[in-house]
């Protein structure tokens, strides 16, 4: 019974973002029975989008606006349909801050610019399995962070990572503290080419970017060690001048494989 609980647990955590959440070892083949209606692109070149030098934090991929906002709708995934909505906010010259409103949760996610790119320093919820992690772990905290998640110029076929240790307290269907989490967030990121993309909020040119990630985990007890290692593929879209619009990708974990879509519904940029 104890193995079952963390494996569930365990499969709470798996792409803790986007970031992004949310790297690669070699990029896992798609479960043939659960192929992605709509599936990633095949990486393109794509025209280098204009940066600035003198302002790092300046992004065609997020335009940062103070109190930008954006509402997504997730469908497909196991948990079933589910809403959120992300607000740009404490917009300054060295960082900002994107607050994700979901399930009754306020997350908020501190970035910080550099010349290479924007970097979170904070998980978020950008996906279902990073929905579930946050109703099952407390106090996730990222340390040795490394790399970014949007470049300063996406040029051609540009690669670029994102690494992070990841801490965290499991937190028990009755609402006790049960064992802990520790592991490595590992993220690579391949630009893809550029489409017409129709969601809810409009039809966009948009970029697509590859996003491959392994997180290596371990889940402690007082009674049981349980290492587990988990995977996805994503394609998300970004709007040059407006922000991510759309994700589509699948995952695995101890042979539970899954599949999602996500998309913007609406968004307001003052």
């Amino acid at each position: 019974m104890t193995n079952q609980l963390l494996r569930k647990s365990a499969f709470s955590l798996l792409l803790i973002l986007h970031l992004i959440v949310t790297a690669c070892s070699p990029r896992p083949t798609p479960p043939p029975a659960v192929a992605p209606t709509d599936p990633p692109e095949t990486p393109q070149a794509t025209t280098p989008l204009p940066t600035s030098s003198s302002n790092p934090c300046l992004n065609e991929l997020l335009p940062l606006k103070e109190n930008a906002a954006y509402r997504y709708t997730s469908s497909d995934s196991p948990s079933g349909s589910y809403a959120f909505t992300r607000r740009i906010t404490n917009v300054r010259a060295d960082g900002f801050t994107i607050v994700t409103e979901v399930g009754g949760k306020t997350i908020p996610q501190d970035w910080v610019c550099h010349s290479e790119g924007l970097t979170p320093q904070q998980l978020s919820v950008v996906d279902m399995l990073g929905l579930l992690a946050f109703r099952r772990f407390a106090n996730i905290t990222l340390s040795n962070i490394s790399g970014y998640a949007l470049p300063a110029t996406l040029t051609p076929n540009a690669e670029w990572s994102y690494a992070a240790d990841i801490q965290g307290v499991e937190i028990k269907p009755d609402g006790t503290q049960g064992g802990t989490m520790t592991g490595r967030l590992s993220v690579t990121y391949l630009a893809g080419n550029r489409a017409s993309v129709t969601v809810p909020a409009g039809t966009f040119e948009a970029v697509a970017i590859e996003v491959n990630t392994v997180i290596d985990f371990v889940i402690t007890t007082s009674t049981n060690v349980a290492d587990l290692t988990a995977d996805s593929t994503y394609t998300v879209w970004y709007a040059p001048g407006i922000g991510w619009i759309k994700s589509n990708g699948y995952g695995q974990l101890g042979g539970q494989k899954y599949l999602e879509t996500i998309v913007l519904e609406s968004y307001n940029i003052p």
